[in-house]
């Protein structure tokens, strides 16, 4: 984030201070939010939660789980079953 606005790592994290987030929580919550979309999406139903995780930047699925849950109170396996039942 920081090398594409061409500001340094320090510029960036300042930017943050007093904001209430964080550099972090906030790329978190922009994937948490490609996940939940992406699970819900009928066109991506051939994907397994597992790849949905990947393509939207969470590398280890059992931290994805945990924070997907800790995020939305459901699983994410949960969450794409329910938005499959309309």
């Amino acid at each position: 984030m920081a090398e594409a606005h061409h500001l340094s790592l320090r510029s960036l994290h300042r930017l943050f201070e007093g904001s209430g987030t964080t550099v972090a929580a906030l790329i978190r919550t922009g994937r948490l939010d490609c996940c939940y979309r992406d699970l819900a999406d009928p066109r991506l139903r051939h994907l397994t939660v597992r790849q949905v995780a990947a393509r939207c930047g969470f590398r280890d699925p059992a931290h994805f789980s945990r924070a997907f849950r800790a995020a939305y109170g459901l699983s994410p396996r949960e969450h794409r079953e329910r938005a499959g039942r309309g």
